[in-house]
């Protein structure tokens, strides 16, 4: 499928779409909403003012409870008449220090590691001034990112193009290119910076630049910072611009300064924490860029003049984000280097991952890169999908036009986990580059099956080829279920299943697929009931789930299990199985599975009572609180909640019938695309890393 590329201008806003939230949340929660908003009211934060464009007072209750605007009467909105593109418009204002941009973030646990990782959801205002920051010091971040021989991945431009590849923009092609602010792949940019060189660290090691250090050097050291994001210092990063002693000598003056704003507003979003930036938006590795550059430069300067070390000659040294990869020779050489390295890192407040450290002889090859060529050797084998021509008995009929794709699945499992258990891995370092190629084979199996005569063996060859694939991929999935793995599992299931639709296969034959995965998805969602780490790959199965057919809902006891929910049993009433609540992305995906079905009638009734009590418990705060606003916007859409629910949660926030249908009518949808505004494949398209050149 060929690439199609359309320019970009630099609006912005644009940021908001592509740096601020993790990857993680689950399909139906995006920033395109929140998005429009900022985009059609033309808001923004300007020499210290908040902005925006309307002609009349509709939109000030919103901007009021968006960003937290001081509530005293004094705090007038100023109006003035401007004029762009030849059109007069009223620009509203107040002043920034109006507005509470002191907030907490929306943190919520995915599984990494033994003990989890918890992501980070920003405040849509500070989401906002975050955007400011980057249109309006774009040129000193790069610059500072620019400083360090090490680092190979760091923003080195804006972002100028975007290029798809993808099956939502091979279908449309009447977009005309370049006006991307009103195309909808506008909405699905890669990254606000262009990044060089390498955005996945697996390339680098199949990369000239590894087999050329592996030729000069005879050892390697792979090493990483100890709970990078969390330790970060955030006045680490004015000491990193500016020096450490200047910057406390002379405090008040570097506060307004590049690294002094940016310190803020890096506290400002996470309720003025200074130790420890949030994980997940790209601006938070924008900052700890910053910072880790800072340490090369002074590592690299200690290392020539205190131990006479020269790069590139005694040594080198690459960095992915916080993993260095040390070439050297003389094993002196490397432990002058750790000993620097330490120091330089304990002076920002950080420290080396001791029980990581990896050390490497001639030749240098990771087990990961050992296992990857076994197991692309093996898919090849094992998943092999072409049309084969077969001649007729006669000769003037044109020859048959066969699928062919036998797949042993048992064969492939057992020879994909000796390779995994003969390279030392685990299934979750090779997860993502094994469903990568899967997702490869199903493409073919697909172009190999629209090429054939489409005959019932055809149909039957596709349906038991998918039926293997998939058993090969829940199994494999079953061992790592990650995020980003579970992401990849559910753009199979997806593109199957619209696939299967769109060729008309018998119903017996799609079913067969069907009922598989809504047995395996069952499987998983019965095993990881809602906990801490959990959460968000449940949903995505969930969510999948819905797209297959009314034939496949879940039973009511499976839901209430999964989400911690308990029958009581002198009343019937439904409780929390667990303390505390559900979480926001718990909510939002639970009412999008059940809708309005009447068998949950009773689970969305809970459901709407949980919201309130939720918010109540919140409500001192709730302004400030990420999540809760969010939850405000988000539920005050919802098609499934009654008006009673949607005015009880108006009234937590102080808005009056009046200004709870203003922030209705400003926007279609914020944050959570509910009923026909959300599509599966869409959204998991959307998911897939694009290159922006």
């Amino acid at each position: 499928m060929a690439k199609r590329r359309i320019s970009l201008t630099h609006r912005k806003q644009r940021s908001v779409l592509t740096d601020m939230l993790p990857f993680e949340v689950p399909p139906t929660f995006s920033n395109r909403g929140f998005y429009r908003f900022l985009r059609n009211n033309c808001i923004e934060i300007e020499n210290g003012q908040l902005c925006w464009i309307c002609d009349t007072d509709d939109l000030d209750q919103t901007m009021r409870v968006l960003f937290g605007i001081d509530p005293d009467p004094k705090t007038v909105v100023a109006t003035k008449i401007v004029t762009e593109w030849g059109k007069q418009k009223t620009r509203r204002s107040v002043p920034l220090k109006k507005c509470q941009m002191d907030t907490v973030p929306y943190n919520f646990r995915v599984a990494h590691n033994l003990d989890g990782r918890t992501l980070s959801v920003v405040h849509p205002r500070n989401q906002v001034d975050v955007a400011s920051f980057y249109a309006t010091h774009s040129a000193l971040i790069l610059n500072h990112t620019s400083v360090s021989e090490f680092s190979i991945r760091r923003p080195v431009s804006v972002s100028r193009y975007v290029y798809f590849k993808d099956k939502l923009h091979e279908e449309r092609k009447d977009t005309v290119a370049g006006v991307e602010e009103e195309g909808r792949e506008y909405e699905q940019l890669g990254s606000y910076f262009v990044y060089r060189k390498y955005r996945n660290i697996h390339r680098f090691f199949e990369s000239y630049k590894y087999h050329r250090s592996e030729k000069k050097y005879d050892a390697m050291v792979q090493l990483d910072v100890s709970k990078c994001f969390d330790s970060i210092y955030t006045h680490s990063l004015p000491w990193a611009v500016l020096g450490k002693d200047q910057t406390k000598f002379s405090l008040d003056k570097s506060k307004s300064t590049f690294g002094g704003k940016f310190d803020a507003l890096m506290q400002n979003l996470n309720h003025k924490e200074t130790n420890g930036i949030v994980i997940g938006p790209e601006f938070s590795r924008v900052f700890a860029e910053i910072i880790l550059q800072s340490v090369d430069v002074e590592l690299l300067t200690k290392l020539a003049e205190r131990e006479n070390l020269t790069h590139k000659v005694d040594y080198e040294i690459f960095r992915y984000v916080d993993d260095f990869f040390i070439f050297y020779n003389d094993e002196s050489t490397q432990l002058k280097i750790f000993d620097t390295l330490q120091e330089v890192l304990k002076s920002k407040k950080l420290s080396i991952n001791t029980a990581k450290i990896k050390h490497y002889q001639k030749p240098i090859i990771t087990e990961i890169t050992i296992a990857k060529e076994r197991i692309s050797t093996i898919l090849n084998e094992e998943v092999d999908p072409v049309r084969e021509e077969i001649l007729q008995a006669d000769p003037s009929m044109p020859p048959k036009q066969n699928l062919v794709c036998a797949i042993n699945a048992n064969r492939l499992i057992i020879r994909y986990k000796s390779a995994i258990k003969e390279a030392g891995v685990t299934y979750g370092d090779l997860l993502n580059y094994t469903f990568a190629i899967a997702e490869n084979k199903i493409e073919k199996l697909f172009s190999a099956y629209v090429a054939s005569d489409n005959s019932d063996g055809d149909q039957k060859r596709l349906s038991n080829a998918l039926l293997a694939i998939m058993e090969f991929a829940f199994f494999a999935y079953s061992a790592s279920p990650k995020v980003n793995h579970t992401i990849r599992l559910c753009r199979m299931i997806a593109t199957s299943v619209d696939f299967l639709h769109a060729q008309r296969l018998p119903y017996e034959l799609k079913h067969l697929l069907f009922k598989y995965i809504h047995d395996n998805v069952l499987q998983q969602i019965e095993k990881n009931t809602m906990g801490v780490h959990r959460e968000v790959e449940s949903l995505y199965l969930l969510i999948s789930l819905s797209q297959i057919g009314r034939e496949y809902w879940l039973p009511l006891s499976v839901l209430l299990r999964h989400f911690l929910i308990k029958e009581e049993k002198d009343t019937g009433d439904y409780v929390r199985a667990a303390a505390g609540f559900m979480s926001h992305f718990s909510i939002t995906i639970l009412l999008s599975y059940i809708k309005d079905k009447i068998r949950y009638a009773k689970l969305k009734a809970f459901v709407e009572a949980h919201i309130i009590a939720k918010l109540e418990y919140k409500k001192a705060y709730c302004s400030g609180d990420t999540e809760s606003l969010i939850m405000l916007l988000d539920l005050v859409l919802c098609p499934y909640i009654s008006t009673a629910t949607k005015s009880a949660i108006g009234q937590i926030f102080g808005l009056d019938a009046a200004g709870l249908s203003s922030v209705q009518s400003s926007n279609d949808y914020w944050f959570t695309a509910w009923g026909d505004k959300f599509d599966l494949g869409r959204e998991l398209d959307a998911k897939r890393s694009r290159e922006v050149y």
